[in-house]
């Protein structure tokens, strides 16, 4: 499985490893307990995985400290009584006519920005660090890339 492939269902998962795990976890292991659900090498999804927690400290549902993730679990069990609200009003439809659907709140929106895989909605706020075996050279602030012609 190519780490892409993972799609919408990295937000989700981190969540789910994060709550079972009942403590805070370092991108290491929570990459590493994802790649072993989908039998990959946790170096191939760490990237994504990286981008997802960030993404989701930036969007409240994910503490961290020390380079080590929890889940707020305010902001989580609110997710819960959103999803279950919608739930109940789309199980109460008579119609599906697409107008007459329930819109998602914007907390659940919000867990769609995690997995919709835009590097611009997803700044990194703790600085990256390097992959085994990448070379990473931060670029200073004011610098910008030259063009060649």
């Amino acid at each position: 499985m190519h780490p892409s492939d993972l799609g919408k269902k990295t937000g989700a998962l981190v969540i789910e490893v994060l709550q079972v795990l009942g403590r805070p976890a370092s991108l290491k292991e929570v990459s590493q307990r994802i790649a072993n659900i989908y039998k990959v090498e946790g170096d191939r999804i760490r990237r994504v995985v990286e981008d997802v927690l960030a993404a989701g400290v930036h969007h409240g549902f994910f503490k961290c400290r020390n380079y080590h993730y929890s889940i707020n679990a305010t902001t989580i069990e609110h997710l819960r009584q959103d999803i279950d609200q919608y739930v109940n009003e789309m199980l109460s439809l008579d119609c599906q006519d697409a107008d007459d659907l329930p819109q998602p709140s914007k907390l659940m929106l919000k867990l769609e920005l995690l997995d919709d895989g835009s590097q611009a909605m997803m700044p990194m706020l703790l600085p990256r660090r390097p992959i085994s075996g990448e070379l990473f050279e931060p670029t200073p602030p004011g610098d910008a890339a030259v063009d060649t012609y």
